[in-house]
């Protein structure tokens, strides 16, 4: 090659390229797109533009999840309310709409909440109350005529065999001449059901009284078994007949507190007579209680309001 003596002599050996000229050139072509656009910035656009799209797809994702979360946490829901419906439906009707004495059979309807005057709740409440606490007493006192046969009591057997028939018999028969009297009497105030209750919860004082009194084969586990019990030296039998002698005393004592006004409410304020219970004897009939079933099956006696 012959050298130019005209030439730059700082210039003999330096790349063309590096030029200012052509590195503006080269760096305008790769970022200007021939047709006038950049393609970088195309391509920027393009990834920015896509990320929404992504991030809107994942969005409608989580909310049917979520739907269909509710969807089948809703079917759960009504399965259980059409079982507990279809329970329901079966036992009204194989039982009604009985609900006592609770357990797979209950033979009447019993609901002070519902049936029974608001003012007069609390009466009722109490002469259920006073009901339970008799089945409990005659559950002690049958233990006590266990451990009096037990203990050598010269008439232990007779009372044993009269205890256990009090359980059932008492139990069955008071509520049914005196408590369920009562309870429709304040449901419905009818004359008839509280003359009924009186004449029952007559005969219920003087049980607990003969109760109290504890002759022995009477099948009581009362004062006078008591004495004899603590005087053989039968603790264990004199304790129980202790707790049966009390038991017949708070029974007693409660059951004519409360017969006191029952007779106070239907002789004072309702002024109910033993004519209007009479003519409603005549009307109704005791079928209508013994079969009714309900208090609600009874209009509601309004002349006495």
């Amino acid at each position: 090659m012959t050298h130019n003596p005209f030439a730059d002599p700082h210039q003999l050996d330096s790349n063309p390229f590096e030029d200012p000229s052509v590195q503006s050139g080269l760096h305008s072509n790769a970022h200007e797109d021939p047709y006038g656009g950049s393609s970088l910035y195309k391509q920027g656009a393009e990834s920015s533009y896509s990320l929404p799209s992504q991030s809107n797809q994942a969005a409608p994702s989580g909310d049917v999840q979520q739907r269909l979360d509710d969807l089948a946490r809703r079917e759960r829901e009504l399965a259980d309310r059409e079982r507990n419906l279809t329970a329901k439906q079966e036992h009204i009707r194989k039982h009604g709409r009985n609900n006592f004495p609770p357990g797979p059979w209950p033979l009447i309807y019993h609901d002070i909440n519902e049936e029974i005057p608001e003012q007069h709740r609390a009466t009722v409440l109490t002469l259920f109350r006073v009901w339970l606490f008799l089945i409990v007493t005659l559950l002690i006192n049958l233990v006590a005529a266990i451990l009096l046969l037990v203990s050598g009591a010269s008439n232990g057997g007779a009372d044993l065999g009269a205890a256990i028939m009090y359980v059932p018999v008492i139990g069955v028969l008071s509520f049914l001449l005196w408590y369920r009297p009562v309870y429709n009497a304040y449901a419905k105030e009818y004359a008839f059901f509280y003359y009924m209750y009186f004449i029952f919860a007559g005969f219920h004082l003087a049980f607990c009284v003969y109760m109290f009194v504890g002759i022995p084969s009477s099948g009581s586990g009362g004062l006078i078994n008591l004495i004899t019990r603590f005087a053989s030296g039968s603790i264990v039998t004199g304790v129980f007949c202790i707790l049966a002698t009390v038991g017949w005393a708070l029974e007693g004592l409660a059951s004519l507190w409360m017969y006191k006004n029952v007779w106070a409410h239907s002789h004072g304020e309702q002024g109910h007579s033993l004519a209007q219970a009479k003519s409603e004897i005549q009307m109704y009939g005791v079928k209508q209680y013994l079969f009714g079933g309900k208090s609600k099956d009874l209009p509601v006696n309004t002349s006495q309001a």
